[in-house]
């Protein structure tokens, strides 16, 4: 058994398109930081006035500092402003080394071209991109693994979409389609539409 502590992070918008996640609560189980969450997401300005965009609950072993942007953890899930359960990854992350055997079909929440924000917390801020690809299937990684190709390993970071992060009227060369896109951990990608502003 690993010994590991529970992290609300509870993320609230300061504008339409940027973010500040001061509040990080810790708690022994993933029950008590849920029940505190739907807590906060029923009274969100009992103690700040920011409107919350949403919830994130990261399992941290003791030992390994937590820090802004995409933690060393266990696991992690993340939740929209009204409590409910938007995703999770049950695979561990960072220098914790995890191995990603590819998503569910119906764990790829979303599909190429349409339009998604994008949580970013290094900036603290929120984006708006379009789909160019999906993370790998657990099919498609199979059949990755079962290849004649030298062998990988593929981690949490492969958990990701593509996005197009500017529009590609802008991209002249292959070059700059290179810049126009960002690789976002799936558990960053938002509904355009949806109960966030």
């Amino acid at each position: 058994m690993v010994n590991s502590y529970f992290e609300l992070n509870v993320v609230r918008l300061k504008d339409l398109d940027s973010v500040y996640n001061d509040e990080r609560i810790r708690f022994r189980s993933l029950v008590e930081a849920e029940y505190e969450m739907l807590r906060i997401s029923k009274n969100p300005y009992e103690f700040d006035t920011g409107e919350i965009f949403c919830f994130i609950i990261r399992e941290i072993p003791f030992g390994v500092l937590s820090i802004n942007g995409d933690d060393d953890c266990l696991t992690e899930r993340v939740y929209l402003s009204d409590g409910t359960k938007m995703d999770e990854r049950l695979i561990a992350s960072g220098c914790i080394i995890g191995i990603f055997y590819g998503r569910l079909e119906s764990q790829i929440r979303f599909k190429p071209s349409e339009c998604v924000k994008v949580l970013d917390l290094v900036h603290k801020r929120i984006r708006t991109g379009f789909v160019d690809a999906t993370p790998r299937t657990v099919e498609e990684i199979t059949k990755l693994y079962a290849s004649d190709l030298p062998p990988i390993r593929l981690d949490s970071s492969d958990d990701s979409y593509i996005i197009l992060d500017r529009p590609l009227s802008q991209c002249i060369t292959d070059d700059d389609y290179m810049s126009a896109h960002s690789h976002v951990s799936a558990l960053r990608v938002f509904p355009y539409s949806s109960n966030q502003r």
